[in-house]
């Protein structure tokens, strides 16, 4: 004759479900393990929480960026242009004078500030952006310092520039933000 066991859990007992989940599967646990569980999760929560506002200010600074270099790509491809399809260089200068220079070159520009905010939180490919940015300054510099240069590849090559700019910005906001 078998004698049958009655095996009653106790509270304080650790149990491991089948499939493995460990203590958050478990249907026995102590109250002193549940608070303490708790206070951890609440301590990373907040530590989460105080990481959110930066983040989000960055993720509007990136979206300030887009819609710069998005406005100066308008601004170059409405560049009046001659019989053979050419940039005018008149032209070119006006709307750089008018929209990309000032945003570029001035450190006080909200542009710029933005830039600096986003290179000091170290963002992964960031660099490269800010490379972008330096290479199209000295594109314009000597552009338009020296008329004899400008040819209406230069357009073209900006457009190319910033088009690099806007990839690289999308691409971070999409995987990190």
């Amino acid at each position: 004759m078998a004698t049958a066991e009655l095996v009653i859990p106790s509270p304080c007992y650790r149990v491991i479900g089948a499939t493995g989940g460990g203590l958050e599967a478990s249907k026995h646990m102590s109250m002193k393990m549940i608070e303490t569980k708790k206070e951890g999760l609440q301590k990373i929560v907040t530590n989460l929480e105080k990481r959110l506002d930066p983040l989000r200010k960055q993720r509007d600074d990136l979206k300030l960026m887009l819609n710069y270099v998005n406005d100066w790509i308008r601004v170059l491809h409405e560049t009046d242009r001659g019989h053979s399809g050419v940039p005018v260089l008149r032209s070119a200068r006006d709307g750089c004078d008018m929209m990309i220079t000032p945003h570029l070159n001035e450190s006080s520009s909200e542009f710029n500030q933005a830039v600096f905010r986003l290179e000091s939180a170290e963002i992964p490919c960031f660099a490269h952006v800010q490379q972008l940015l330096k290479q199209l300054r000295k594109e314009i510099r000597v552009v338009f310092q020296k008329e004899s240069t400008y040819n209406g590849k230069f357009v073209e090559d900006a457009r190319e520039m910033m088009g690099r700019i806007i990839g690289i910005i999308s691409a971070i906001l999409g995987f990190y933000y």
